[in-house]
């Protein structure tokens, strides 16, 4: 599911970067290094034969112009974003080595986990920042918000431009997600697919059409009938414990039910109403009414993110809420589930029906690193030719999903794909502009991010599955989101 911005401190950032460089270049942080052979491009005129309608044969001369040498300072070094998908980490760190070797680049790569050692993922990057040693470029799915609050991340508008000028404008998501004061810091690489994934046979044999389902209520009822607990089948397969999955449906329930966490400023806190209170008590119920148990599986309350993934493929849920990491392993690792399984648009509430959008995949530059040059050519190769694009694509199939408008129809492999094409409206959505969680306030809002770090939302959750009543708990999240915004120096609350 989405990311989540993770909160980092000043004296957290002083702290890690006054451990020095030890914390930086520990052997757990450290990537391997590629030893490569430096090529060397001779350039050469080209002879070209031009035909035109008349039939004269023009004999034109085409210099090719080797593009400037990129002196690499020690190594080029990337962090990779290592996804749930083992077939697109692989081709994309392939290509990457391909690419490097070519340019005659020694290049260093990194998993996220490898260099982080356990370490928060971007407090580590901001305290690399800090002592002067980051890396050169990172593909991530990560949020700009406190990096950027941080000062860490150099602009990319013009590689967001050249993308622009090759493929038509990104999604309203994207630039929702990387643009604050007039500049773009991340640039969009692909959407990722989100959303409901179900069995086609097992809503058709009760005669749902359950593209016809827009509301919650009426899905977690459809849900209910196709349940068959005694033959291991569960209609929801859908966690609120504590994982991106759970605070992903979370978001959209509150959404849907037009309970909002901000006012449109971003200086209040709206937690405290009575739709959270209404949109609390919907979502908790299905997982405390004894009505509710045959759709929901064993231990749902404890699932992780990939768990429904597991039993989702191993035919045991009708429908979850998942990215399309899910299917795509399906499709590669030739499941039979495949032909069965269905791409559903998420439902919404009684206040807002329809808001779907997908994040996505970006690329980084930090602020002091040694090569940003080689970043910004590895950028484009990666984003500017149909072929590096379609094999992201095809490594990750109806996952990796194109986040600029005129890829949908260029590309050779997405048309190729009908589940992949059916999520295009979600991904292009002129809705994206409104993203559960933040909407009405501003999207990058540091009070908003160093909160939802905390897991207060997450606490307010756990606090009425116990037992606690709603309003109550409802009443102490908005409390401690109040005391987190004063201290950003915001109100907080009205008097």
């Amino acid at each position: 599911m989405a990311g989540f911005d993770k909160l980092v401190t000043r004296r957290k950032l002083l702290q890690a970067a006054g451990a020095g460089a030890g914390l930086i270049v520990a052997a757990a942080c450290q990537p391997k290094v590629i030893e490569v052979e430096k090529v060397v491009e001779v350039e050469k005129a080209v002879t070209v034969e031009i035909e035109k309608e008349v039939e004269k044969v023009v004999i034109q001369t085409v210099e090719v112009v080797k593009a400037p040498d990129i002196q690499i300072q020690g190594s080029f070094w990337v962090l990779q974003k290592q996804d749930f998908f083992p077939d697109m980490n692989d081709w994309w760190r392939q290509e990457l080595t391909r690419f490097c070797k070519e340019q005659g680049w020694p290049l260093d790569v990194s998993y996220e986990a490898g260099y982080t050692a356990g370490s928060p993922f971007q407090e580590k990057l901001a305290a690399a920042a800090a002592a002067g040693t980051p890396a050169d470029l990172l593909m991530h799915d990560s949020g700009i918000t406190n990096l950027r609050r941080l000062s860490v991340l150099d602009p990319v508008s013009d590689i967001v431009e050249e993308c622009i000028e090759r493929w038509g404008n990104p999604s309203p998501r994207a630039e929702l997600d990387y643009t604050m004061d007039g500049q773009w810091w991340a640039v969009p690489y692909f959407a990722r697919s989100d959303g409901g994934w179900f069995l086609r046979s097992v809503f058709e044999a009760k005669g749902i059409d359950i593209q016809k389902i827009r509301l919650y209520t009426d899905l977690w009822e459809a849900c209910l009938e196709v349940s068959d607990p005694a033959n291991e089948l569960y209609g929801w397969g859908v966690t609120i414990n504590a994982s991106n999955d759970g605070n992903w449906f979370r978001n959209r329930v509150t959404h849907g039910w037009g309970a909002y966490i901000q006012d449109e400023t971003g200086d209040y806190v709206t937690i405290d109403s009575e739709e959270m209170v209404e949109a609390m008590t919907w979502m908790t119920r299905i997982y405390m009414e004894e009505k509710w148990e045959p759709m929901l599986p064993p231990g749902v309350l404890a699932w992780t993110d990939p768990t429904n993934n597991e039993v989702f493929l191993a035919g045991k849920l009708a429908y979850t809420q998942n990215g399309g990491t899910m299917y795509g392993k399906a499709i590669l690792d030739g499941n039979p589930i495949v032909p069965d399984v269905g791409f559903h648009p998420p439902a919404g509430g009684p206040v807002n029906l329809e808001f779907n959008s997908l994040g996505s995949n970006n690329m980084m530059l930090f602020k002091g690193a040694r090569n940003p040059e080689a970043a910004r050519e590895t950028m484009r190769h990666f984003l500017l030719s149909v072929e590096s694009m379609d094999g992201i694509f095809s490594n990750a199939p109806a996952f990796a999903l194109p986040v600029y408008e005129r890829l949908w129809d260029e590309s050779k492999y997405i048309p190729t794909n009908q589940t992949a094409m059916e999520q295009k409206p979600v991904a292009m959505s002129p809705q994206g502009t409104i993203l559960p969680g933040t909407y009405p306030g501003p999207a990058h809002n540091p009070a908003m991010a160093a909160a939802d770090s905390a897991r207060i939302l997450n606490d307010m959750v756990s606090d009425i599955l116990r037992g606690t009543p709603v309003a109550d708990a409802v009443k102490t999240c908005h409390e401690r989101y109040v005391a987190i915004f004063k201290e950003f120096g915001l109100p907080g609350e009205r008097e």
